[in-house]
């Protein structure tokens, strides 16, 4: 099973993130051990590091020499290289070669699913290449003068200058008085990140002009594994994109998919379609009127299954017209979706909001006498299909029926650091309980709710991004008895 997983403002279509055991292995004699705490956050990101190991020649001095405080802290293996002769650059190239033997072995050995290479040295590209070609993850974490060659070999490139603190490098110490005279460390603008977001957005983007963030992301590492946005101050692609507000504009949408578009590009694009019609060479171009279609969606009707009371799911009506005639489209007729068809048709069809469904019933001469009920509505628009819930009456769910459900969801979706990331959370209790529906419980959605039980979960707020965990620590101050009323 292959995953949509989000990693920042990164959607990775990878398997599971807490199922990638990743090896983290380290040049000692080209990296600073300073930021190591930081490394291995990030690699975590990623996946699971099960193997750590530092090269380089520990009996001498030099960069190497910086780690060996941070071994048993770390829990980093150490990996000795003798120097075959009295030669600082023989000894460095014998490092080099003991790090892609090892890691040709265990990349064979077939016990992780991707590899973290610590080094600015371009002689690694080719490692990171072979592991590539055999389907593994690659990252590289290196100084931001790293050769190009070497960062666009891995999948993710990350710059050590992006990792928080200054760093300690042996051979860098004229930079490093530099960046402390500064007093911080030195940030792009925003504005040259906007010609590769321009790219990056023209290769996610879909028909209706809009592009998901993440997607975005995605293709932006595409295009430069090296790419981050820390290198522009922003903590987010998200904050990147909105600090261009005369060049991008932010639709968040209730669900909480965030989608991006150029500013005027959309409502153009709509306007465009609305206008014309696309049609082959030698076809009619003219739009049929609604009521060319309503012997279609008669029998559609009729043959879809339907509730005991009359109602079928617009998407099913779709699905069954579709199958009496492949070539139904309601843009034939004028009309974006099929709710909009059966909206211009209301002397012989009813529309009805359910949940997160739309539902259609064909007016009888009884509809006519009838008051209609007061969710009936006359405008709507149709969900995904893949949002659509099912027809089956609602049940009635007591409050701690939802939780023992919420904390099944948060057991599913949990990472490493013992949170869930509240949409993934919110998405997985749609599917184990694809009719609960929060209104019934005075609730706009799963946030509301857990907010009313604090004894039982914590909500913890970075950014715009919201995780869920469960309290630790103590028994709930409130009885079971008031918990469920």
């Amino acid at each position: 099973m292959r995953w949509i997983v989000l990693i920042g403002d990164v959607l990775m279509d990878e398997k599971r993130i807490e199922d990638r055991q990743l090896a983290f292995l380290v040049d000692g004699d080209n990296a600073s051990a300073t930021l190591i705490e930081e490394m291995l956050a990030e690699a975590s990101k990623y996946g699971s590091v099960i193997i750590r190991r530092v090269y380089g020649n520990w009996t001498g001095g030099g960069q190497v020499n910086n780690w060996k405080a941070k071994l048993k802290e770390y829990a980093l293996t150490p990996y000795q290289q003798f120097p075959n002769i009295s030669n600082r650059h023989v000894t460095k190239n014998a490092t080099d070669i003991a790090l892609i033997i090892d890691a040709m072995d265990i990349l064979h050995d077939g016990i992780v699913k991707g590899f973290v290479i610590v080094s600015s040295d371009s002689d690694y590209t080719s490692l990171a290449i072979k592991i590539r070609e055999h389907g593994l993850f690659v990252i590289g974490i290196g100084k931001k003068d790293t050769h190009d060659s070497f960062r666009r070999a891995c999948d993710v490139f990350v710059s050590t200058e992006n990792l928080g603190k200054e760093h300690d490098e042996a051979d860098g110490t004229e930079e490093k008085e530099k960046d402390r005279s500064r007093g911080q460390r030195k940030q792009r603008p925003v504005r040259d990140a906007l010609e590769l977001l321009n790219r990056a957005f023209d290769s996610a983007v879909n028909d209706d002009g809009r592009a998901l963030n993440g997607d975005i992301g995605a293709a932006l590492r595409r295009l430069d594994p090296g790419f981050d946005t820390r290198t522009y101050g922003k903590s987010s692609l998200l904050n990147l994109i909105e600090e261009l507000d005369d060049v991008f504009e932010v639709e968040r949408l209730d669900r909480g998919a965030i989608y991006v578009q150029r500013k005027g590009e959309r409502a153009e694009k709509r306007l465009e379609k609305e206008q014309q019609t696309e049609v082959a060479p030698g076809e009619c171009t003219c739009v049929k009127p609604p009521e060319d279609a309503l012997d279609l969606l008669k029998k559609a009707y009729e043959m879809a299954e339907r509730s005991s009371d009359g109602w079928v799911d617009t998407f099913k009506l779709f699905k069954t017209a579709r199958k009496i005639d492949p070539s139904f489209d309601s843009t034939i007729y004028g009309k974006e979706k099929i709710s909009h068809l059966l909206e211009a048709l209301p002397s012989h069809f009813m529309l009805n909001r359910k949940g997160k469904s739309m539902l259609v019933r064909l007016v009888d001469s009884k509809d006519e006498h009838e008051e209609m009920p007061p969710e009936v509505i006359v405008s709507a628009e149709d969900p995904a299909p893949a949002e659509m819930a099912p027809l089956a009456p609602e049940p009635e769910l007591r409050p701690m029926e939802v939780v023992r459900l919420a904390t099944k969801a948060l057991e599913a979706t949990v990472k490493d650091n013992g949170r869930a990331f509240l949409p993934q959370m919110s998405k997985e209790l749609k599917r184990i309980a694809p009719d609960l529906d929060f209104k019934s419980l005075g609730k706009s959605g799963l946030r509301e709710f857990l907010e009313e039980y604090p004894d039982l979960f914590t909500l913890h707020k970075e950014g715009r991004n919201v995780y869920v965990s469960k309290r630790k620590g103590r028994r709930p101050a409130r009885p079971i008895s008031e918990l469920v009323r």
